[in-house]
C-alpha cells in the first residue's frame, strides 16, 4: 500500500456489473470525504471476457490511479491471477477460491438467487475491512436500487461475512475516514459534457464512437432540461455538417467523435476554415489505425488533429490533462470558436473521458460566454457569406492572384491573437529544479502523481494544453533547464516532433508508452529514477 492511498481492484467477466459497482463504491467513499482516481479496463465484448475497474483513493489529494493493489476482488476464479505484477506482498486477494482469504462469493450470491449480486457482496467486504459507516454505505446503496432491492441484503451479506472471518484485517487501513465531502463524481465525458451546457452550447452532433460515446449520452439524457439540441445523425459526416450548418446560424455548436470517425470529418475541418465558421471537434483519441483499439487509451492522434484538413488555414488544438481540464478546456473550447470563428479541436483520450475523479459541483460554475462575431442569416444591413471557395473580403468567389494573397495572409494574421487567448503552459518549477519533464494531455495526472509520491524537487514540469497554433515563446520556458524529459503515450513522440517543427528542440530523453494502457506512477517513477 502507497503512503495515504488505497487502491482497490475489481476483476470479472464483461456483463457482471463490475463498473457499476465499482463506481457505486467509489461514491461511498466519496461521501465518507476521499478524494479518488479510478480507471477501468474491458475488451470490446458484450458478455466474458476480462474486465476490472480499479480506484485509488486517500484523505489528501490525489491526481492519477495507482498501479500496485491494495484490495484485489475477483468476482470469479482465475481472474486475479492475471494480476500478478500489481500485487505486493501486502495485497489482499479476494476469491471464490481456496486460500487465504477465500470470499464464498458462489454460495453468498446463491442465497439471493443471482451470481450478479456477488459484487455488492464485495462491497460489503471492503466496507468492513475499511472502516465504513455501515448506515452511510446502506444509504447510498438504496439511494441508488431502491429500498427493496436485494443489492441491500448482498451488502449486508458481504459485511457480516467479513465481520465473522476477517476480523484481523481490520487492523490493516485506518479506522478514521475525512470529513463528509460536497464533491461530485465526473468522467471526462461528463466534465466535457457539462464545460458544454455552461458555457451556452446549443447543439451537439455525434455519432457513437467509443470512446466519445459517453458524451453523446450524457448530453442527450441533458438537453430538454437545460434547452439544447443533440442529434445522433446516420454517420459522422453528417455530424460534422450539421454542426458547421448550426454555427452558420449562430450556434455554439460542437461534434463528439474518435480518430476513425474524426477522418471523416477533416473535410468539414477544411471548410469551418475557408468559411469561417466555430465549430469544436471533441476528439478522443484510441490507439490505432483502422478500427484498432477501440476501448484502450493512446496519444496517437496530436499530429492527426493538428494537421487534419487540406489546405492552409488557422485551427486551434487544445487538449485537457485530466477531468478538470475536460470541464475547463470544453468552455475554452467554444469561446475561442465564437471569438475566432474557426474550428477548435479538443483532444482527450480514452483514459481521461472514461476515467472518473472527484471533482467540485460542475453543474453550479458560472461561466463568461464569447459571442460570435459574424452576423446571424437574416441580419439587415450586416450579411455574411460563408464561403467554400477561395473568397475576398465580401464573401464572393475569387481567383485573383491579389486577392488570394490578401485573403490567405488576413486569415493568418490571427495568430497574434490567438496566442494571446489560447491557455498559457503550465510549468511548475521548484528552486533547486534542473531537470524539466515535458508532457501533453493524459500524462499529466501521471506525472504530477509520481513527483508527489517521490517527492522530488530535482524536476521540474511543463504541462502543455495549447497545441496548436505553437508560440515560439515557449521555447524560453524550455531554455534555462539542463535536462529535458518528454513523455508521451504514443510510439513515435509525436509532441517532439511538432515542438522541433517549430523551434529547435532535442530533449535529452523520450519515455514513451504504446500498448493501449495509461502510464501509472510506480512505473513513471522508476523510469524517471534511471
Amino acid at each position: 500500500m502507497s503512503a495515504k492511498v488505497i487502491t482497490l481492484k475489481i476483476a470479472g467477466p464483461a456483463g457482471a456489473g463490475i463498473k457499476s459497482s465499482g463506481l457505486l463504491f467509489s461514491n461511498i467513499l466519496l461521501k465518507h470525504g476521499y478524494n479518488l482516481r479510478d480507471y477501468s479496463e474491458y475488451p470490446s465484448l458484450v458478455r466474458g471476457g476480462h474486465n476490472t475497474y480499479q480506484v485509488s483513493f486517500s484523505s489528501e489529494e490525489i491526481f492519477a490511479p495507482h498501479y500496485l493493489v491494495d484490495l484485489f476482488f475477483s468476482l470469479v476464479p482465475g481472474h486475479w491471477q492475471m494480476h500478478q505484477s500489481e500485487l505486493s506482498p501486502d495485497s489482499i486477494v479476494f476469491s471464490d477460491e481456496e486460500g487465504k482469504h477465500r470470499l464464498p462469493l458462489t454460495e453468498l450470491s446463491q442465497q439471493l438467487g443471482s451470481s450478479i449480486y456477488a459484487n455488492t457482496i464485495c462491497l460489503g467486504t471492503a466496507a468492513f475491512i475499511l472502516h465504513l459507516d455501515i448506515n452511510l454505505c446502506r444509504q447510498t446503496i438504496s439511494g441508488q436500487f431502491g429500498s427493496e432491492s436485494p443489492n441491500n441484503q448482498a451488502f449486508n451479506l458481504g459485511y457480516d461475512y467479513a465481520a465473522k472471518n476477517y476480523i484481523d484485517l481490520k487492523n490493516i487501513y485506518p479506522q478514521k475516514t475525512p470529513a463528509p465531502s460536497d464533491k461530485v463524481i465526473y468522467d471526462g465525458n461528463e466534465a466535457y459534457g457539462w464545460g458544454f451546457i455552461n458555457a451556452g452550447g446549443n447543439l451537439y452532433s455525434a455519432y457513437p464512437m467509443t470512446p466519445a460515446t459517453g458524451a453523446l449520452h450524457f448530453l442527450a439524457a441533458k438537453q430538454t432540461e437545460h434547452k439544447f439540441t443533440v442529434i445522433h445523425p446516420e454517420d459522422e459526416i453528417a455530424a460534422a455538417s450539421i454542426a458547421a450548418g448550426a454555427a452558420f446560424a449562430g450556434s455554439r455548436s460542437a461534434v463528439g467523435t474518435s480518430g476513425g470517425g474524426f477522418a471523416l470529418m477533416t473535410e468539414t475541418v477544411s471548410l469551418c476554415g475557408a468559411a469561417n465558421l466555430g465549430v469544436v471537434f471533441y476528439l478522443v483519441s484510441r490507439p490505432g489505425p483502422a478500427t484498432g483499439l477501440p476501448t484502450w487509451t493512446g496519444q496517437g492522434d496530436l499530429l492527426f488533429a493538428v494537421h487534419s484538413g487540406h489546405g492552409e488555414f488557422n485551427k486551434i488544438v487544445l487538449a485537457p490533462g485530466d477531468q478538470q481540464q475536460s470541464f475547463e478546456l470544453s468552455v475554452q473550447a467554444l469561446n475561442l470558436a465564437a471569438k475566432f470563428n474557426i474550428p477548435v479541436i479538443l483532444l482527450s483520450d480514452k483514459f481521461i473521458s472514461e476515467s472518473s475523479a472527484s471533482l467540485p459541483d460542475l453543474s453550479k460554475i458560472k461561466i463568461d460566454i464569447s459571442k460570435s462575431t459574424t452576423s446571424l442569416p437574416g441580419t439587415p444591413g450586416h450579411e455574411y457569406l460563408a464561403n467554400s471557395y477561395e473568397h475576398g473580403s465580401d464573401g464572393f468567389s475569387t481567383e485573383d492572384s491579389d486577392t488570394i494573397v490578401e485573403s490567405v495572409n488576413q486569415r493568418l494574421a490571427q495568430n497574434k491573437d490567438i496566442f494571446a487567448a489560447l491557455p498559457k503552459p503550465e510549468l511548475i518549477a521548484p528552486k533547486s529544479a534542473k531537470k524539466l519533464i515535458i508532457s501533453w494531455g493524459s500524462t499529466r495526472a501521471t506525472v504530477l502523481e509520481t513527483l508527489r509520491l517521490m517527492g522530488e524537487s530535482d524536476f521540474a514540469y511543463l504541462h502543455l494544453t495549447s497545441l496548436w497554433p505553437i508560440n515560439p515563446d515557449l521555447r524560453l520556458l524550455i531554455k534555462p533547464f539542463e535536462h529535458i524529459t518528454v513523455i508521451e503515450n504514443n510510439a513515435t513522440a509525436q509532441l517532439v516532433t511538432l515542438l522541433k517543427s517549430q523551434f529547435d528542440f532535442n530533449p535529452n530523453r523520450i519515455i514513451l508508452k504504446y500498448d493501449g494502457r495509461p502510464f501509472f506512477p510506480e512505473e513513471l517513477a522508476v523510469k524517471l529514477k534511471n
